[in-house]
């Protein structure tokens, strides 16, 4: 790291300490950390899929959350602007190009607007209760097989472009990964769910299992559902969601209750159940 840039980092993390309004440009890595400001203490700062407010709302942080995990921010003010401009000249940058951050808190990973994060800590019980790896797999750091295309995340995150197009493939884990010996091996495998968004409207969830031998190739859940919940018991890999009926728009607000059963035989997940609860009544 040059001088320039760690006077840069030393800037940014003495503007968070001291709740500065000013949003600075990704150059700086910032602190490991993020805790929240100017949010209200019955308010909560919402996890986005991509970073934009028009973006599909993933999850929620409360305003005194700890342990929210910094995994780089864009937009902002470059250094040259944050050295040169005036206040107001950096208020009307800051206004066309907002910072976000991309974050990972509880299992969500996702972004959030900049201009509410501070520095923050996360003391180390915490830490270890809301990042627990099995020996010999790492999950987020993985290659995962969807749709016949090999996806390596780093940090649960991957992000391509498309071949003649400015549009991008993002895939995310987005579901704290469950573990368990699926395959009577005395190996434990470990069970999540990406999302992808492949530059249209469609956002994509598939059932991965990441193992130390070949990759095993992912199934598809659905599009633009809600994950509920990923269990296992014994070998038998159990995941709830909510799903839309086949005559709703994708528009619509998923609300039928789905829980489908699968198994791990011969290195492919196979479907072996599926209920379905109608629950378009019940609360949001």
């Amino acid at each position: 790291m040059n001088l320039r840039t760690a006077l840069f980092n030393a800037v940014l993390v003495s503007l968070a300490v001291l709740c500065n309004p000013l949003t600075l440009h990704a150059e700086a890595d910032g602190p490991d950390y993020w805790q929240l400001r100017d949010v209200a203490k019955t308010d909560v700062l919402n996890i986005r899929s991509n970073p934009d407010y028009r973006a599909p709302k993933t999850g929620e942080i409360p305003h005194a959350a700890r342990c929210i995990k910094n995994m780089g921010c864009r937009g902002g003010l470059t250094f040259n602007e944050f050295t040169t401009l005036s206040d107001a000249e950096k208020q009307l940058i800051l206004k066309r190009r907002p910072r976000w951050c991309r974050i990972s808190y509880r299992g969500t990973t996702g972004w959030v607007a900049g201009r509410y994060l501070k520095e923050g800590d996360c003391p180390e019980a915490e830490r270890k209760r809301h990042s627990v790896i099995q020996p010999g797999i790492d999950p987020y750091n993985h290659t995962y097989l969807i749709d016949n295309e090999y996806i390596r995340l780093r940090h649960g995150y991957a992000r391509e472009s498309i071949p003649g197009s400015s549009a991008m493939i993002i895939t995310e884990l987005v579901y704290p990964p469950v573990y368990a010996d699926l395959t009577a091996d005395k190996d434990k495998e470990a069970v999540s769910v990406l999302r992808q968004q492949t530059g249209g409207s469609g956002t994509f969830y598939y059932l991965v299992v990441a193992d130390n031998a070949t990759p095993v190739a992912s199934y598809f859940l659905g599009d633009r559902i809600n994950i509920v919940s990923v269990k296992i018991v014994k070998d038998v890999i159990t995941v709830g969601y909510l799903e839309r009926a086949d005559s709703q728009p994708m528009a619509a607000r998923p609300a039928i209750k789905t829980r489908r059963s699968f198994k791990l035989a011969d290195n492919v997940l196979v479907s072996s159940s599926e209920i379905k609860v109608d629950n378009q009544s019940g609360s949001r």
